[in-house]
């Protein structure tokens, strides 16, 4: 198992995240639909707000240049049936205005792991990754709100 790089979890990512942040990007609405819950500061699943529908699944880590290994949440995401995202953010100079204790970001670093997979990285404004998790959230909700369930034939 490797050891961990930093003594404390940088937690910029899941206060840029958060509506009073993200609605930057977003508009106030939006922002408040775009939920997610924190697995283990590492990785973060998408959800639908009203039935808690997991929609993606998100690797996030602070980029210091690495080449970030994915074969446990491309497994996962697999298994679910879900698309699946590793997110490396570089932090601001700046605080984030929402929440002045952590930095904001400056850019994101990201790829598709599955289905897929992309093989280079795209760089992406924080409100390009704002708005790419909007359209990964509406996809998903369309896709699975189209499936009948598999006992819909008997009721």
């Amino acid at each position: 198992m490797q050891e961990e790089q930093f003594l404390i979890r940088d937690r910029a990512y899941g206060v840029w995240h958060r509506p009073r942040s993200i609605n930057r990007f977003l508009g106030r609405r939006t922002a408040q639909s775009l939920t997610m819950a924190d697995l283990d500061s590492v990785l973060f699943v998408e959800y639908g707000y009203s039935g808690k529908l997991p929609l993606a699944l998100v690797e996030v880590a602070q980029d210091i240049g690495q080449e970030k290994p994915t074969g446990v949440i491309r497994e996962l995401a697999k298994m679910a049936n879900l698309p699946a995202y590793v997110s490396l953010y570089t932090p601001a100079a700046r605080a984030n205005p929402a929440s002045p204790a952590w930095h904001d970001i400056e850019h994101f670093r990201v790829k598709r792991v599955w289905p897929k997979p992309e093989p280079s990285w795209r760089t992406l404004s924080p409100g390009e990754w704002a708005n790419a998790l909007v359209q990964i959230r509406d996809w998903q909700l369309r896709r699975f709100s189209s499936m009948p369930a598999a006992n819909d034939g008997a009721y």
